[in-house]
């Protein structure tokens, strides 16, 4: 994954994550994660392994389509 990967795939969350109304620390409570990964996620300082794009997409109640975005 490229940096402009981890870019897009950071503010496609954080969209997300705003459309949702929900703040860092929700979501990360909702996904099981901590704010301060959920923020390293944002701004595309890590990358998210599979499970916790799974755990994401769960807690945002994303399915089909914008799923596989």
């Amino acid at each position: 994954m490229g940096s402009g990967e981890r870019d897009s795939f950071g503010e496609l969350l954080r969209q997300h994550r705003l459309s949702a109304g929900f703040s860092q620390q929700a979501l990360a409570e909702r996904a099981g994660l901590s704010r301060r990964g959920l923020a390293f996620l944002e701004h595309g300082a890590r990358r998210p392994y599979p499970d916790t794009v799974r755990r994401l997409a769960d807690a945002l109640d994303l399915a089909g389509e914008p799923r596989t975005a």
